[in-house]
């Protein structure tokens, strides 16, 4: 017996030397035991080589040079000429994403927008590297029609200021953009700023600069994705403290006229009817409505007309002489006729009105068509948003909105949205008050109430909310005043949330 096992012990001592021989011999070799291990585990997940990928950053352009084994990200080298805060974001953000073998790995604190790019680069890479086909941003760019395009806030701010946009694309590129404010006596802030006589601070950039600023952003980034929070001021320029609520709210028209006028974007176009109405009466009581039809990617019937307060329309005042503009001239409701059948025939509002809202391509128009430009542009958005080709646009991302100003009741609408896999995966919408308290916690506090009776103002907000997932939009939601007539617990007016929804839609189409 202790023979036996004194041969066991030997053989077992021998068998030990063996393993211990060929562990060394791997340990020696080209690779590590662990990838010796590994490379018997499963099919590769790369093609091992170096890939390069590209991102818009903070400054500029952002590579990323990847080295990939069959199974792991190797190394990452990073360059960006005019992309001042790699400093700040190199080596840890590149360590993390070795480190974790992903990209979903924290920002850097105070420099976000260098932090995305970079993650955004080492996708595109890793894309590469697992023989995918490199996606590229060329489909949306290329809905982009050349021209120059402009846009007016339809009504004078709280300060008597409206914005002004122009912008003009040309070779899919944004390639000039201007931002000014007109003063109700048609002086412009950018001037006032320049003189001294339009000042917010002793201290810090005028608002000239910090105008100029925004317009190299979104130059440089192609757009204004990362430009504000949700409450329209920049963490991405530091000299930057004025609101950019309507400078984006600009860009974001400028760029929608640029795809509606593109054969890409007429051919998204979604058979049905479409309707919009002005969220708030006018300083004249009236409220714009636009309905329009589309069939076969064309406008086949389109009407405008104007409700007043107390329901009757500024079209049926026309024709019986209520509502009179001039003694000599067109009528209201002809000039009405005459746009409405400009649009029929170009297809569009494209080269109908001037930066004022005016009409310089029909001279028997003299009325402003500001609200009824909206309305086309709503209608066609609409009609964008509900078709397949738009849907299969829609980038993975999380976006926000935020109304510009608050209602007559002290509340601003908030939405965002995250979209995944070219779905709504996620909304909440809100109203933040003016001292910053929100409404869906007043509601449940009970210190907002509607009616005694009948859902709770969170309630009904959840319910649209849940409306919107289930079909993916706000299509059949609302009527023309902007009530729903799909869900009979809900009885609160959705324009704002409607407005939000679509506005988070655009976003993720651009």
């Amino acid at each position: 017996m202790k023979k036996g096992n004194s041969n066991a012990k030997r053989n077992g001592y021998i068998g030990l030397g063996v393993m211990i021989v060929l562990a060394g011999a791997t340990i020696l070799g080209s690779d590590p035991l662990y990838k010796a291990i590994d490379s018997r585990a499963g099919a590769n997940v790369y093609i091992p080589g170096t890939y390069t990928g590209t991102a818009r950053g903070y400054g500029g352009t952002v590579q990323a040079d990847v080295t990939v084994s069959g199974k792991s990200i190797e190394s990452i080298e990073v360059n960006g000429e005019k992309e001042t805060l790699l400093n700040m974001v190199l080596p840890g953000l590149t360590d993390s994403i070795i480190s974790k073998q992903s990209t979903e790995v924290d920002a850097v604190s105070g420099a976000t927008l260098s932090s995305n790019a970079i993650k955004k680069a080492v996708d595109e890479a890793l894309s590469q590297a697992r023989g995918e086909v490199k996606e590229t941003e060329e489909e949306t760019v290329s809905q982009w029609k050349d021209g120059t395009y402009s846009y007016e806030s339809p009504e004078f701010d709280e300060n008597g200021f409206k914005d002004q946009v122009e912008m003009t694309i040309k070779g899919n590129t944004i390639t000039s953009l201007t931002w000014d404010c007109l003063k109700e006596d048609g002086t412009k802030k950018s001037q006032l700023s320049m003189e001294g006589k339009y000042v917010m601070t002793e201290n810090g950039p005028k608002w000239h600069e910090q105008a100029e600023a925004v317009v190299n952003y979104v130059l440089d980034h192609q757009g204004v994705e990362g430009l504000v929070n949700k409450e329209g001021y920049s963490d991405s320029i530091a000299s930057v403290s004025i609101n950019l609520s309507g400078f984006v709210n600009g860009v974001k028209d400028c760029l929608s006229q640029a795809s509606e006028g593109s054969e890409e974007a007429k051919s998204s176009l979604k058979d049905g009817t479409y309707s919009y109405e002005s969220p708030e009466f006018d300083k004249n009581g009236f409220k714009d409505q636009v309905e329009m039809t589309i069939k076969g990617n064309t406008i086949t019937s389109l009407t405008w007309d104007c409700l007043k307060e107390d329901g009757t329309k500024k079209s049926q005042l026309s024709m019986e002489g209520k509502y009179v503009m001039t003694e000599n001239g067109p009528k209201w409701h002809e000039q009405a006729e005459a746009v409405v059948n400009y649009v029929l025939d170009h297809q569009g509002v494209e080269g109908l009105v001037n930066k004022e809202g005016y009409s310089d391509s029909i001279a028997s128009v003299s009325i402003n068509l500001s609200g009824f430009v909206n309305g086309v542009k709503d209608c066609l958005s609409q009609a964008s948003e509900g078709s397949e080709e738009a849907k299969s646009s829609l980038k993975d991302g999380t976006y926000s909105y935020e109304s510009p100003e608050f209602d007559e009741n002290g509340f601003k609408d908030q939405v965002e949205m995250t979209i995944k896999g070219n779905t709504i995966t996620s909304l909440t919408w809100d109203c933040l008050k003016e001292d910053g308290t929100k409404k869906s916690q007043l509601s449940m506090e009970g210190k907002y109430v509607m009616t005694e009776n009948g859902p709770k103002w969170h309630e009904q907000a959840e319910a649209v909310v849940n409306y919107v997932l289930d079909h993916q939009g706000v299509e059949g939601l609302v009527n023309k005043e902007g009530y729903s007539d799909s869900i009979a617990s809900v009885s609160i007016n959705l324009s704002g949330f409607v407005n939000g929804v679509k506005d988070c839609l655009s976003q993720a189409s651009k």
